[in-house]
């Protein structure tokens, strides 16, 4: 297969998969990276396009491999940044790829002002192609998280496999003089352009397939979190909670519960709307993550009751975690439409070292233990080790 067959093989690939990206974008509504995508495939697409008709256009040579040079440069700081967007890491590396692209445009400018000999254009644009899909690799690989694993894995070798076809270009072009450069040339660049088929097509489907990944994270996310509060949703805690219950159980470390019910919301509701009681929840929920560590998890589990997971954490150090919550939502000044908001907390706690390893059984002692909080005058914490069948829930309890 000739080198102009190739060529015209790769421009066709590059506007196959520049269309395919921005329809399967519009389709899934996974915007982020696609557009970016789509246009470093045309413009590299185009690179190539003009390096082809080199011989056709009204211009120099070396004119024809600067501007193919700029424009694949270009495109491949596009590809950068579809991945980086599509990671939710758009700022990253951003300004390596903005010097290395100015870095191509200053030795264009020279080029075109300064003609030399030697194939300065095209080793000056494989060797910065080469540093900015390093870039990439690293956003890729270091930033995807395991559930995308397998895909960015392979997404990662086919950059890399892209920078060293690169690289064997350069390694050639720095032999330029010696008697054998044209025919080592000739046959690095078809072996560049067929080896380019075959990652650009694994570079698009890895892309396709980290989107796909990416939605399906996404969707889960969602279906874990409080859409008002951000924090967990109970079968978000529920997962956790059995994670963690496990590994307490092999580490033979405490873990505690503590429920919180917020007095006076349902007030705050009645007078200024939910408008107003969904200002006080937002507000509660930074406390608890202000206030709880990094390994603890919060959830939203009915209108105004939260619960917290605290592992490897006993009962005193639960119930002191619980008093300061419930210090922090007494102390929280509040206004909605002008008007000042004021809620307390009642809370109870629950441990392991009372309640055994059972996440039922933890929910069920914190529970009964918030609603003896709430009967002995509300805005307390009440910390319990067992309760028997005689302190179960009192449905009369009004609830607010």
């Amino acid at each position: 297969m000739d080198t102009h067959t190739l060529i015209v093989m790769n421009v066709l690939l590059y506007v196959l998969y520049a269309g395919v990206i921005v329809l399967s974008a519009h389709m899934t509504g996974i915007a982020k990276g696609a557009l970016w995508f789509a246009a470093s495939n045309l413009s590299r697409g185009v690179g190539l396009l003009v390096l082809g008709l080199g011989t056709w256009l009204p211009v120099s040579l070396q004119t024809v491999s600067a501007l193919s040079g700029l424009l694949a440069v270009s495109g491949i700081m596009m590809l950068h940044f579809s991945f980086a967007s599509l990671l939710d890491r758009s700022s990253l590396l951003r300004s390596l790829q903005y010097v290395l692209m100015a870095a191509m445009l200053v030795g264009v400018v020279y080029l075109l002002f300064v003609p030399s000999i030697y194939p300065v254009a095209p080793l000056l644009a494989c060797s910065i192609e080469a540093a900015q899909i390093a870039a990439t690799v690293s956003v890729v690989l270091l930033f995807s998280g395991e559930d995308m694993g397998i895909a960015a894995w392979v997404t990662g070798i086919a950059l890399s496999a892209y920078a060293v076809l690169l690289l064997i270009r350069v390694a050639v072009m720095m032999r330029f003089g010696t008697p054998d450069y044209l025919i080592l040339m000739a046959g690095t660049t078809k072996f560049w352009l067929a080896g380019s088929l075959l990652v650009n097509s694994v570079i698009a489907f890895g892309f396709m397939f980290l989107s796909a990944a990416k939605l399906r994270i996404d969707l889960l996310w969602h279906a874990q979190v409080d859409e008002l509060t951000g924090l967990l949703n109970r079968w978000a805690l529920r997962r956790i909670a059995l994670r963690e219950i496990s590994r307490c159980g092999r580490t033979k470390s405490p873990i505690s519960v503590v429920m919180m019910d917020l007095d006076g919301l349902k007030l705050v509701n009645d007078s200024l709307g939910h408008g107003g009681g969904d200002t006080v929840l937002q507000a509660v929920a930074e406390v608890l993550r202000e206030t709880v560590r990094d390994q603890d998890a919060v959830a939203r589990i009915g209108g105004d009751e939260f619960c917290i997971l605290l592992p490897d954490t006993g009962l005193v150090e639960a119930a002191t975690v619980a008093e300061r919550l419930r210090l922090r939502v007494d102390l929280m000044a509040l206004s909605y439409r002008g008007q000042a908001v004021r809620v307390f907390a009642s809370l109870g706690v629950a441990s392991s070292e009372g309640c055994g390893l059972s996440w039922q059984r933890l929910m069920e002692q914190s529970d009964a233990a918030l609603y003896r909080a709430k009967r002995e005058g509300r805005n307390r914490v009440v910390t319990v080790e067992i309760i028997g069948p005689s302190d179960s829930i009192d449905e009369s309890v009004p609830e607010g």
